[in-house]
Protein backbone atom coordinates (compact mmCIF):
# COMPACT_ATOMS: atom_id res chain seq x y z
CA UNK A 1 0.00 0.00 0.00
CA UNK A 2 2.70 2.09 0.89
CA UNK A 3 4.61 1.46 -2.78
CA UNK A 4 1.02 2.34 -4.22
CA UNK A 5 0.39 5.20 -2.40
CA UNK A 6 4.33 6.60 -3.45
CA UNK A 7 4.12 5.71 -7.13
CA UNK A 8 0.27 7.83 -6.90
CA UNK A 9 2.37 10.85 -5.31
CA UNK A 10 4.71 10.85 -7.40
CA UNK A 11 2.55 10.73 -10.85
CA UNK A 12 0.67 13.66 -9.42
CA UNK A 13 3.57 15.59 -8.59
CA UNK A 14 4.94 15.34 -11.73
CA UNK A 15 1.74 16.00 -13.37
CA UNK A 16 1.79 19.47 -11.34
CA UNK A 17 5.45 20.31 -12.35
CA UNK A 18 4.58 20.45 -16.21
CA UNK A 19 1.29 21.93 -15.47
CA UNK A 20 3.24 24.57 -13.29
CA UNK A 21 5.52 25.52 -16.40
CA UNK A 22 2.55 26.38 -18.43
CA UNK A 23 2.37 29.44 -16.17
CA UNK A 24 0.77 31.96 -19.06
CA UNK A 25 -1.97 29.21 -19.32
CA UNK A 26 -3.10 29.45 -15.71
CA UNK A 27 -4.42 32.51 -13.53
CA UNK A 28 -1.38 33.62 -11.69
CA UNK A 29 -3.58 32.80 -8.20
CA UNK A 30 -4.09 29.30 -9.86
CA UNK A 31 -0.34 29.13 -10.37
CA UNK A 32 0.84 29.82 -7.13
CA UNK A 33 -1.94 27.69 -5.27
CA UNK A 34 -0.97 24.75 -7.22
CA UNK A 35 3.05 25.22 -6.68
CA UNK A 36 2.32 25.13 -3.18
CA UNK A 37 0.16 22.23 -3.34
CA UNK A 38 3.35 20.69 -5.05
CA UNK A 39 5.80 21.55 -2.58
CA UNK A 40 3.10 20.02 0.39
CA UNK A 41 3.14 16.66 -1.91
CA UNK A 42 7.05 17.11 -2.20
CA UNK A 43 7.71 17.12 1.27
CA UNK A 44 5.09 14.35 1.96
CA UNK A 45 7.40 12.57 -0.57
CA UNK A 46 10.58 13.10 1.36
CA UNK A 47 9.33 12.11 4.74
CA UNK A 48 8.06 8.60 3.14
CA UNK A 49 11.85 8.04 1.39
CA UNK A 50 13.53 9.47 5.02
CA UNK A 51 15.04 5.68 5.41
CA UNK A 52 16.83 6.54 1.66
CA UNK A 53 18.16 10.09 3.62
CA UNK A 54 19.57 8.01 6.41
CA UNK A 55 21.68 5.58 4.45
CA UNK A 56 23.18 7.58 2.18
CA UNK A 57 26.43 7.39 3.43
CA UNK A 58 26.16 3.48 4.19
CA UNK A 59 26.89 0.29 1.88
CA UNK A 60 29.03 0.54 -1.30
CA UNK A 61 29.03 3.63 -3.81
CA UNK A 62 28.99 2.90 -7.64
CA UNK A 63 28.53 5.09 -10.47
CA UNK A 64 24.61 4.51 -10.57
CA UNK A 65 23.92 5.17 -6.89
CA UNK A 66 26.22 7.88 -6.96
CA UNK A 67 24.56 9.33 -9.70
CA UNK A 68 21.46 8.99 -8.25
CA UNK A 69 22.18 10.48 -4.57
CA UNK A 70 23.81 13.77 -6.73
CA UNK A 71 20.27 14.19 -8.98
CA UNK A 72 17.78 13.34 -5.88
CA UNK A 73 19.89 15.98 -3.46
CA UNK A 74 20.43 18.47 -6.72
CA UNK A 75 16.45 17.92 -6.97
CA UNK A 76 15.34 19.12 -3.33
CA UNK A 77 17.53 21.89 -3.59
CA UNK A 78 15.96 23.26 -6.81
CA UNK A 79 12.28 22.07 -4.98
CA UNK A 80 13.19 24.27 -2.09
CA UNK A 81 14.54 27.06 -4.71
CA UNK A 82 11.56 27.12 -6.63
CA UNK A 83 9.31 27.59 -2.96
CA UNK A 84 11.37 30.24 -1.54
CA UNK A 85 11.63 32.33 -4.92
CA UNK A 86 7.29 31.34 -5.48
CA UNK A 87 7.15 32.79 -1.82
CA UNK A 88 9.59 36.11 -2.82
CA UNK A 89 7.54 36.86 -5.86
CA UNK A 90 4.04 35.99 -4.48
CA UNK A 91 1.40 37.93 -5.56
CA UNK A 92 -1.55 36.33 -4.24
CA UNK A 93 -1.08 33.40 -2.08
CA UNK A 94 1.74 34.34 0.20
CA UNK A 95 1.13 38.28 -0.68
CA UNK A 96 0.64 38.93 3.25
CA UNK A 97 4.04 38.56 4.23
CA UNK A 98 4.47 42.09 2.27
CA UNK A 99 8.05 41.05 0.70
CA UNK A 100 9.34 43.33 -2.46
CA UNK A 101 9.21 41.62 -5.41
CA UNK A 102 13.11 42.01 -6.78
CA UNK A 103 14.93 40.69 -10.24
CA UNK A 104 16.92 38.28 -7.59
CA UNK A 105 13.55 36.31 -6.76
CA UNK A 106 12.32 36.52 -10.41
CA UNK A 107 15.91 34.60 -11.90
CA UNK A 108 16.31 32.18 -8.62
CA UNK A 109 12.66 30.99 -9.98
CA UNK A 110 13.27 30.81 -13.32
CA UNK A 111 16.30 28.85 -12.92
CA UNK A 112 15.12 26.38 -10.18
CA UNK A 113 11.98 25.64 -12.13
CA UNK A 114 14.17 24.83 -15.46
CA UNK A 115 16.62 23.19 -13.12
CA UNK A 116 13.87 21.27 -11.16
CA UNK A 117 11.93 20.14 -14.38
CA UNK A 118 15.04 18.60 -15.74
CA UNK A 119 16.34 17.15 -13.09
CA UNK A 120 12.55 15.93 -12.20
CA UNK A 121 13.19 14.21 -15.47
CA UNK A 122 16.47 12.55 -15.16
CA UNK A 123 14.42 11.40 -11.57
CA UNK A 124 11.99 9.85 -13.72
CA UNK A 125 14.56 7.72 -15.98
CA UNK A 126 16.30 6.45 -12.91
CA UNK A 127 12.97 5.20 -12.24
CA UNK A 128 11.33 3.49 -15.42
CA UNK A 129 13.75 0.61 -15.94
CA UNK A 130 11.64 -1.85 -14.54
CA UNK A 131 8.71 -0.69 -16.81
CA UNK A 132 11.07 0.12 -19.88
CA UNK A 133 12.58 -3.40 -19.94
CA UNK A 134 8.66 -5.60 -19.54
CA UNK A 135 7.63 -3.30 -22.05
CA UNK A 136 10.69 -3.46 -24.51
CA UNK A 137 10.38 -7.33 -23.47
CA UNK A 138 6.41 -7.62 -24.68
CA UNK A 139 7.26 -5.19 -28.17
CA UNK A 140 10.55 -7.59 -28.86
CA UNK A 141 9.48 -9.75 -32.23
CA UNK A 142 5.81 -8.78 -31.99
CA UNK A 143 3.23 -7.56 -34.75
CA UNK A 144 3.66 -3.74 -33.34
CA UNK A 145 8.04 -4.16 -32.93
CA UNK A 146 8.42 -1.99 -35.90
CA UNK A 147 5.47 0.93 -34.91
CA UNK A 148 6.60 0.94 -31.30
CA UNK A 149 10.29 1.70 -32.34
CA UNK A 150 8.62 4.37 -35.05
CA UNK A 151 6.93 5.56 -32.22
CA UNK A 152 10.19 6.28 -30.08
CA UNK A 153 11.77 8.01 -32.77
CA UNK A 154 9.40 10.16 -33.25
CA UNK A 155 8.77 11.36 -29.56
CA UNK A 156 12.90 11.48 -29.35
CA UNK A 157 12.39 13.42 -32.30
CA UNK A 158 9.89 15.83 -31.30
CA UNK A 159 11.58 15.79 -27.68
CA UNK A 160 14.73 17.57 -28.92
CA UNK A 161 12.88 20.19 -31.47
CA UNK A 162 10.66 21.21 -27.88
CA UNK A 163 14.01 21.21 -26.05
CA UNK A 164 15.27 23.62 -28.18
CA UNK A 165 11.74 25.44 -29.02
CA UNK A 166 11.48 25.96 -25.55
CA UNK A 167 14.77 27.45 -24.84
CA UNK A 168 14.99 25.44 -21.83
CA UNK A 169 18.37 25.40 -22.02
CA UNK A 170 18.23 29.22 -21.77
CA UNK A 171 16.24 29.15 -18.91
CA UNK A 172 19.15 26.87 -17.04
CA UNK A 173 21.49 29.05 -17.61
CA UNK A 174 20.06 32.42 -17.36
CA UNK A 175 20.47 33.49 -20.80
CA UNK A 176 17.30 35.74 -20.56
CA UNK A 177 16.11 38.01 -17.61
CA UNK A 178 12.53 36.86 -18.16
CA UNK A 179 10.60 33.83 -19.06
CA UNK A 180 9.34 35.19 -22.73
CA UNK A 181 5.45 32.85 -23.07
CA UNK A 182 4.01 32.48 -26.88
CA UNK A 183 0.60 33.82 -25.83
CA UNK A 184 -1.00 32.47 -29.16
CA UNK A 185 0.03 29.47 -28.81
CA UNK A 186 -1.89 26.56 -27.76
CA UNK A 187 -1.62 25.31 -24.06
CA UNK A 188 -2.20 21.65 -25.36
CA UNK A 189 0.34 22.35 -27.88
CA UNK A 190 2.79 23.97 -25.05
CA UNK A 191 2.20 20.76 -22.55
CA UNK A 192 2.69 18.02 -25.19
CA UNK A 193 5.94 19.44 -25.66
CA UNK A 194 6.79 19.48 -22.35
CA UNK A 195 6.15 16.26 -21.98
CA UNK A 196 7.50 15.34 -25.11
CA UNK A 197 10.78 17.14 -23.59
CA UNK A 198 10.34 14.72 -20.37
CA UNK A 199 10.21 11.28 -21.75
CA UNK A 200 12.89 12.11 -23.88
CA UNK A 201 15.33 12.58 -21.25
CA UNK A 202 14.29 10.26 -19.22
CA UNK A 203 14.88 7.67 -22.08
CA UNK A 204 18.45 8.69 -22.40
CA UNK A 205 19.03 8.22 -18.84
CA UNK A 206 17.36 5.03 -19.33
CA UNK A 207 19.41 3.93 -21.92
CA UNK A 208 22.69 5.32 -20.58
CA UNK A 209 22.61 3.02 -17.10
CA UNK A 210 20.98 0.22 -19.02
CA UNK A 211 24.23 0.17 -21.27
CA UNK A 212 25.87 0.70 -18.13
CA UNK A 213 24.71 -2.41 -16.39
CA UNK A 214 25.15 -4.23 -19.86
CA UNK A 215 29.22 -4.04 -19.45
CA UNK A 216 29.18 -4.62 -16.13
CA UNK A 217 27.54 -7.72 -16.03
CA UNK A 218 29.63 -8.45 -19.24
CA UNK A 219 32.78 -7.75 -16.96
CA UNK A 220 31.10 -10.02 -14.46
CA UNK A 221 31.17 -12.93 -16.61
CA UNK A 222 34.30 -12.67 -18.68
CA UNK A 223 35.73 -12.34 -14.47
CA UNK A 224 34.18 -15.53 -13.72
CA UNK A 225 35.35 -17.64 -16.79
Amino acid sequence: MNKKFRIILDVIMTIMFIILMGYYATDNEVHEILGTITFVLFIIHNILNIKWYKGIFKGKHNFQRTFHIIINLLLFIAMVGMMVSGIMISADVFAFLNIPTTMFGRRLHMLSTSWGFVLMAIHVGLHISGMMNKLNAKMKNSTFEYVYYFILVILAGFGIYSFINLKVWEDMFLVNHFKFFDYEQSPILFYLKYISVLIVIALVIYIIFSLVRKVKNKKIKEGGK
